[in-house]
């Protein structure tokens, strides 16, 4: 039976033994897959978690929130490893499937490209890389 429901954020390990959440309340946690049990939470953030993302081998978690910052930390025991600025939310972050390259996408309001582009006034996606 469900207990209550949450609106959130997800990651999952690629091992799929653990996964992450992320809101609201700017708190990671770390849950075990199987069991659906709670095993660790860490909070650096002070605003909301939008995006969470495992890498290759499930050592490393990225968290984008609304603090403009993307946070890197090693799941076991929270310790931050990078922090990645950011000129506006991240909405979306995503590891290369082999290697430490993370991707990530904000919303950049600026007017960057304002006299190649009809449409300047509008928010344009951004798409930018980090590596560690």
């Amino acid at each position: 039976a469900v207990v209550s429901t949450q609106s959130g954020h997800y990651g999952r390990a690629p091992d799929k033994q653990r996964f992450a959440t992320g809101g609201a309340d700017a708190l990671i946690n770390i849950w075990d897959a199987s069991e659906l049990s709670y095993l660790t939470s860490y909070s650096r953030l002070e605003w909301p978690v939008r995006t969470l993302s495992f890498n290759h081998d499930g050592r490393l978690l990225a968290a984008g929130s609304e603090d403009l910052v993307i946070d890197i930390a090693l799941v076991e025991t929270g310790e931050k490893v990078a922090t990645v600025s950011c000129n506006a939310f991240p909405f979306c972050v995503a590891w290369h499937p082999s290697q430490n390259l993370l991707a990530y996408v904000t919303d950049d309001k600026s007017k960057h490209n304002e006299k190649h582009s009809r449409d300047s006034d509008k928010t344009t996606g951004c798409v930018k890389l980090f590596g560690l």
